[in-house]
């Protein structure tokens, strides 16, 4: 399938699940957010701060990034249990590495759904077996404690109960693969951590992490205007956030669950590290999408906006070992090239997605456009900005730079608008979406 024989080097893809661009998030709330081996990773890793999910949901952004594909390509734009329904295997590029001389393995969700794929798909694009990691929803209550907040807030009291958390079971899975794999052909391997996906159930020590009294929300949220009803159907409202104290116990929930997910990172990057790969390998880690953490009245998923839309997104190349920041907005539909760009293997047909090696090299794409979809609703993030139209028409458009939360609109009259109109245009036109045939039904 491919015309040439891959280069040698190993690719590890973790995941993590409804993780926010961390970055944004260090001290926004007055309390430090703990990552610290993500942290470490990143001060010898290329950190791309404006990545942005094509969907900003789980399924259609996993087809999404695993494909090369667009949504509206794919035809993938809503939560799907089986994106083979619509993409088949080989249009799947851990499939093109396979069969372009990979021993590839699976850990975890990170194509689809928590669950292995299928056998027949799973046998097309993976080498070795299929795996389920489980979670254990009901423990004896004599094990758990609450803490309160959003989703309850639940967390196990000892340390041996560690092994009920996919987070472990994913982390052990893939150390055990790295201290064991000693083949000839270079290997692609994926990491499917669940975190910080909710309902934020952790250790009991992630919780007693953070003080719950001193997160604070940030004052740009009083200014924050209402959606109105278009907005509040769509995307809706699911969250009061002037119960400040409940706000603040559900923020110290997610924050653990990402600590906890964080934890497990750690192990395996010191196995991988310790291990005879560690100078051969390429490390991506991501996420499928960002969430709001109570503004907008929401602590969810699934909007345009920047807190839905900005994900995490690392690249490590043992071969340019240095902290580098990339601002230039990226997406995760650049990971699908930029792996077999490392690959040496031939790149993905019909994917408007770019390999990132030369961002990573300190080159730059300042103008380029990169979108996410929900539905027929439709965003970019160009330079400072971003431009959001939903499908009646009606637009919102932010300048990031100096109004990082959207607090204000800046509307058609603003000196710039004309070209972001076109810009998001012509950006949704190259991903499969014509907003003027949108215009045409309405």
């Amino acid at each position: 399938m491919t015309a040439r024989t891959p280069s040698g080097r190993n690719i590890m893809l973790i995941t993590l699940d409804d993780a926010v661009a961390v970055w944004k998030y260090k001290s926004v709330f007055g309390q430090a957010l703990h990552t610290p081996n993500l942290d470490r990773i990143c001060a010898q890793s290329t950190a791309f701060h404006a990545a942005y999910t094509q969907a900003p949901v789980c399924s259609p952004s996993r087809a999404s990034f695993m494909s090369g594909q667009a949504p509206h390509q794919s035809g993938i734009t809503s939560a799907t249990s089986n994106p083979f329904d619509k993409i088949s295997p080989q249009k799947m590029w851990p499939y093109m590495l396979r069969h372009g001389g990979y021993y590839t393995s699976s850990g975890g969700k990170v194509m689809s759904n928590y669950k292995p794929l299928p056998e027949a798909e799973h046998a097309m694009i993976y080498c070795d077996e299929r795996k389920l990691f489980r979670k254990d929803w009901a423990p004896p209550s004599k094990i758990m404690t609450e803490f309160g907040g959003f989703r309850g807030g639940q967390a196990t009291v000892h340390e041996a109960h560690d092994r009920r958390y996919k987070e472990f079971q994913s982390s052990r899975s893939a150390m055990q693969f790295l201290a064991s794999y000693d083949s000839d052909a270079p290997f692609y391997r994926e990491v499917g951590f669940y975190g910080p996906h909710g309902p934020w159930i952790t250790p009991r020590r992630f919780k007693e992490m953070y003080d719950e009294t001193a997160f604070h929300q940030p004052r740009a949220w009083a200014d924050l205007p209402p959606t109105g009803e278009m907005l509040d159907r769509t995307f809706r409202a699911n969250f009061d956030a002037s119960r400040i104290d409940f706000w603040r116990k559900s923020v110290r929930n997610y924050f653990s669950a990402l600590s906890h997910v964080d934890h497990h990172l750690g192990r395996v990057w010191d196995v991988l590290k310790a291990s005879p790969h560690a100078d051969n390998t390429v490390v991506i880690i991501t996420s499928d999408h960002g969430l709001h953490l109570g503004d907008r009245n929401r602590l969810r998923k699934g909007t345009l906006w920047e807190q839905g839309a900005n994900v995490p997104l690392s690249i490590h190349d043992p071969a340019q070992p240095a902290p580098h920041v990339v601002t230039d907005p990226v997406g995760l539909i650049d990971i699908g090239p930029t792996v077999l760009d490392y690959a040496g293997l031939r790149g993905l047909e019909d994917s408007p997605g770019r390999s990132l090696r030369p961002l990573m090299e300190w080159g730059r794409d300042p103008d380029r456009a990169v979108p996410t979809f929900a539905g027929n609703h439709a965003a970019i993030r160009k330079g400072q900005y971003r431009f959001i139209r939903y499908a009646d028409g009606s637009t919102e458009f932010f300048d990031l730079g100096r109004d990082w939360w959207q607090t204000r609109n800046l509307g058609p009259d603003h000196p710039d608008y004309a070209e972001m109109a076109a810009a998001h245009a012509a950006c949704c036109q190259e991903h499969g979406l014509d907003v003027t045939a949108i215009d045409a039904v309405a």
